[in-house]
């Protein structure tokens, strides 16, 4: 497979696996209410998922290296809570590490996506990391640390804990978010593919935020007053979409800091 056909699969994977994020959302949130037809919404989950697995698999045998071991590990990261679902063992441990799952799957796509694009050729110049934590251990730290929060909010949604836990992993995530977007944003010379990930985490922590405190408005006022369902779907989703975009805003920052960033050499 060509380079120019791989960049577009592994783009068309990312978009299913973005979508069966979007499609499990609505499944997750509309379980709360009763009377709703989710027949639909299982079909078009259960299709972005399979088309998002295979996309990968394909991808994953026309690249080599560590994005390789990554595709195949989402794609098998994903099937186990999948297969739990389907044959409904322990509904709502799987559902959460199926959130975790699909995180995960959009991150890797997206990072293969821009593997192997055009900007990717040719050699770089780069500029030395003096910071300390580097540039490039912030940022696996603060995607794992966007995934655990992803964890918190799935065990929410499924009502396994309460919402404290999800709302301090919240500050406490948005705090490595700043400090390591920040960090990446303002190291001189840095070159624009590092600015534009980390601009881009930086403003959809943001705007996952506050649709994260509308969803729990709205989620008061169905409880209270048994309206506003609709709001509350609709927030209650973007705020997980949001939330993926913004763990493969993390994950495309870290690769740009690998490639662009060289480990400053310690003085002996």
């Amino acid at each position: 497979m060509g380079r120019n056909v791989g960049y577009l699969v592994a783009l068309g994977t990312t978009l299913c696996a973005f979508a069966a994020v979007i499609t499990g959302a609505r499944l997750t949130s509309a379980n709360t209410i009763s009377g709703l037809d989710l027949g639909l919404w299982k079909s078009l989950h259960r299709g972005f998922s399979m088309v998002a697995a295979a996309g990968a698999i394909t991808v994953a045998l026309s690249v080599s290296g560590t994005i390789r071991t990554w595709l195949f590990g989402a794609v098998a990261l994903a099937a186990v809570p999948g297969g739990m679902l389907e044959t409904r063992v322990s509904p709502n441990l799987a559902g959460v590490l199926h959130a975790v799952a699909a995180t995960v799957m959009t991150s890797v796509c997206a990072a293969a996506t821009l593997r192997l694009g055009k900007a990717w050729q040719g050699e770089p110049a780069t500029i030395p990391d003096e910071g300390s934590p580097s540039l490039g251990t912030l940022a696996r730290i603060t995607w794992v640390g966007l995934l655990v929060q992803t964890a918190l909010g799935a065990l929410y949604r499924h009502q396994i804990v309460g919402l404290l836990p999800h709302v301090a992993g919240a500050m406490l995530v948005m705090g490595m978010v700043m400090y390591a977007g920040i960090a990446a944003f303002s190291t001189q010379h840095a070159p624009k593919p590092v600015k534009r990930p980390a601009l881009s985490l930086l403003v959809m922590t943001g705007v996952q935020m506050l649709f994260g405190l509308g969803a729990y408005l709205y989620r008061i006022q169905v409880r209270e007053e048994a309206t506003g369902h609709a709001a509350m779907l609709i927030f209650t989703v973007i705020h997980v979409a949001v939330g993926a975009v913004t763990t493969a805003c993390c994950a495309l920052m870290g690769m740009q800091i690998s490639r662009y960033v060289r480990p400053a050499v310690v003085a002996r």
